[in-house]
């Protein structure tokens, strides 16, 4: 599989290590984006102490985080003596309109265009999934380019991003990934192999859909 536990380590090639932020003080179920960005909060700031620990030890080539509050208190929690890479690439997906909002206050508004954005368009005035998928692909692929075999890179993010790397790498597409499960304080893993590349490099090729 292209996508594992962080703590299964196999040689040969280079490694993404993926790391969501921690819970921040938003109300459960809402949708924040990348135009929201609340702090961690205590529960949040425990779960990136924890994803410290299981990281501890571990050396990084690169270090990459979204340039979002929630993300860079996260890697400082969990790794304080790190001077992460700041990579815009990597922000949460701009949800537009259906910022702050749940899921059931979405539907209320429009069910049909909910239906929509659950697929992977565009929220009113936000980005769709297939933008997201190719920002953080094209970063997936540079960072390749710099990592040897041997080499890892940590990138702290969102769950969107995450599920963007991790399901490009399987094959599916953006609605395919979202019952995902990428939980806060959560690590996962992308074995940067030739099969993954080449996914990654056909996606990036694509036109833009209509």
């Amino acid at each position: 599989m292209a996508a594992e536990p962080a703590s299964s380590a196999e040689a040969g090639w280079p490694r993404l290590v993926l790391l969501r932020h921690g819970a921040t003080v938003a109300p459960p179920g809402v949708y924040l984006g990348s135009r929201d960005d609340p702090p961690l909060s205590a529960r949040g700031a425990v779960q990136a102490q924890r994803a410290g620990v299981r990281l501890a030890g571990r050396g990084f080539r690169l270090v990459l985080v979204s340039p979002l509050r929630r993300a860079r208190e996260t890697v400082a929690l969990a790794l304080p003596a790190t001077h992460p890479t700041v990579e815009r690439r990597l922000v949460e997906l701009d949800m537009g309109e259906f910022t702050g909002l749940t899921w059931e206050q979405i539907k209320g508004r429009d069910r049909e265009a909910a239906l929509r954005w659950r697929a992977g368009d565009a929220a009113p005035g936000g980005e769709d999934a297939w933008h997201l998928w190719r920002r953080t692909v094209e970063l997936g692929l540079e960072l390749a380019d710099g990592l040897a075999g041997d080499e890892d890179a940590l990138l702290v993010a969102h769950s969107g991003p995450i599920r963007a790397l991790i399901g490009s790498a399987r094959g599916p597409s953006p609605a395919d990934v979202r019952p995902l499960r990428v939980p806060h304080g959560g690590l996962r893993c992308v074995r940067l192999t030739p099969a993954v590349l080449d996914r990654w490099r056909a996606l990036v090729a694509l036109e833009p859909p209509r």
